[in-house]
């Protein structure tokens, strides 16, 4: 049986899917705002945001594909 503590020091290091999602739609937000401020950062935060949504994208499907294994 494995501890909590063994979970926890293998998954050292991994950034959860959810907080890629979560930054990707901060950017989005903050990039629409400053869209709106006509400000040039806008267009670093929204290129940057799909990205964040990728990552997000495929640390979820990763997670998903490993529950299924044994």
């Amino acid at each position: 049986m494995t501890s909590h503590s063994d979970i926890a020091l293998g998954n050292k290091g991994k950034i959860p899917w959810y907080l890629y999602f979560i930054g990707s739609t901060v950017y989005t937000a903050l990039g629409g705002w400053l869209f709106a401020e006509s400000s040039p950062l806008a267009w670093i935060c929204l290129l940057s945001a799909p990205v964040g949504f990728f990552y997000a994208w495929r640390g979820w499907q990763r997670e998903t594909q490993h529950k299924g294994e044994p």
